[in-house]
């Protein structure tokens, strides 16, 4: 599977950042070990091929007889010295142009004859090697460097690790600081759909947080002054047209003709009721209420006690205990009973269930109804559209209930849908977030 990058700006930056500390790191350490060993190396070589060659020179200045026994005094645990009269030929002729076979002939003069059967390399500082004596007999001699002269410098690496920490902390800090403007900013923005009054950003940080702060607030002061002159322009509309209708609504009475005048009120009825759904959703006052605690259980079960005495067939499903949200009370239960009288008008019944599920209190109102084509299940919820079958007067309306009860559940942040059950019928579904 392909790895994925982080979605979030935050995990973007520590990625960058922390592998090109990381990248920079490594070859720093890789250049850094490289240099040592070269150096080491060559520190190393230059004092075994002076060791050697004075060796050679104290052994080969001594009578034949006593070159054992001086051999035998000047061996060490890292140096094996032995006299032999033959002496192997060489491996390879590489060998000749080895660093320490070309030290000891510098030292040594280039009549001293020189035989390597191993040489020092990356990795395995070992030798071995055999000089003709002035006598015509070898002098054989192996060994190599301590183990602990090319080993892992652990203490480097521990303090490079930890300054490599030290520095990815302090990578983590920079980038959770210059992203977290952005995720206010974004908090703000998506709260801003729900309450226009909230208080502005701080307009505080770097300069460009600043300017981007100011921009939202000016957005803000904007917006919040096009509704507010949106609201007293619907008000002087509201006031201006439902002086004429009350006057129709006068003299229709006055009408001779029975016929004509139930016609005529009939009409302005349905002029009034569009006129104030149209007026009452534009206008925002479900959404402009105060949120307080309510108790959902006992808000829906005075609802639907009132449903019941009014003889409507409306049933309840509640948990044990109450369900306490913070919502805006009137606005919800004007958005309750909008699904709860399309049951009644489309489905014949309307069975309510609440419940907490997760993070979440989910409202459900059931009908057996007809249900809906799938591709009206999201329209219904436009403003003014109406299915073909809800156009009639006795079940009609202006298409403003679901759109109201869409408005007022986004406005607690949550969200309300419609599915057709297995069993037949319509589910409305409304989902609110609980506070922690």
């Amino acid at each position: 599977m392909k790895p994925r990058a982080p979605r979030t700006l935050f995990g973007r930056l520590l990625l960058i950042m922390t592998a090109g500390l990381l990248l920079a790191q490594v070859l720093g350490v890789w250049l850094q070990l490289s240099e040592r060993r070269n150096t080491v190396g060559s520190t190393v070589s230059l004092e075994l091929t002076q060791r050697v060659a004075a060796v050679y020179r104290a052994i080969d200045h001594q009578r034949p007889a006593e070159r054992a026994e001086l051999a035998a005094w000047l061996a060490s645990p890292r140096l094996s010295l032995e006299l032999l009269a033959q002496a192997p030929q060489e491996q390879a002729m590489a060998a000749r142009l080895h660093g320490l076979v070309v030290g000891l002939k510098k030292l040594l003069g280039p009549d001293v004859e020189v035989r390597a059967l191993r040489l020092p390399r990356i990795g395995d500082f070992s030798f071995e090697l055999f000089i003709r004596l002035s006598a015509g007999d070898w002098l054989h001699l192996r060994g190599g460097a301590s183990d602990e002269v090319f080993a892992w410098p652990w203490l480097l690496l521990a303090n490079l690790s930890l300054m490599l920490t030290a520095v990815i902390v302090l990578v983590w800090w920079a980038a959770r600081q210059a992203v977290r403007p952005l995720s206010e900013l974004a908090a703000a923005a998506l709260a801003l759909g729900e309450d226009l009054g909230r208080k502005p950003l701080p307009e505080d940080g770097p300069q460009e947080v600043q300017q981007a702060a100011k921009a939202f607030n000016a957005m803000q002061t904007r917006l919040r002054a096009g509704i507010e002159e949106r609201e007293r322009f619907l008000a002087a509309v509201s006031h201006d047209l439902r002086t004429p209708v009350t006057r129709l609504r006068l003299r229709a009475e006055m009408l001779t003709d029975p016929l004509l005048r139930e016609r005529t009120l009939r009409d302005l009825d349905d002029m009034q009721g569009m006129l104030d759904g149209a007026l009452d959703f534009l206008h925002g006052k479900l959404v402009d209420e105060p949120t307080q605690p309510v108790d959902m259980v006992a808000l829906l079960e005075s609802m639907v006690d009132d449903a019941q005495d009014a003889g409507q067939p409306v049933t309840l499903q509640v948990p044990p205990g109450p369900l306490r949200l913070n919502a805006r009370p009137r606005a919800l239960k004007r958005a309750i009973s909008n699904l709860i009288d399309n049951a009644l008008k489309y489905g014949a019944r309307a069975g309510v269930e609440v419940a907490a599920r997760g993070h979440e209190l989910q409202i459900t109102v059931d009908d057996d109804g007809p249900g809906l084509e799938a591709q009206e299940l999201t329209r219904v919820f436009e403003p003014f559209y109406r299915v073909e079958s809800s156009r009639s007067r006795e079940t009609g309306g202006v298409g403003l209930g679901l759109a109201i009860v869409r408005q007022v559940a986004r406005s607690h942040g949550g969200e309300v849908e419609l599915l057709n059950r297995p069993e037949g019928g319509l589910r409305a579904l409304m989902r609110l977030p609980l506070q922690g």
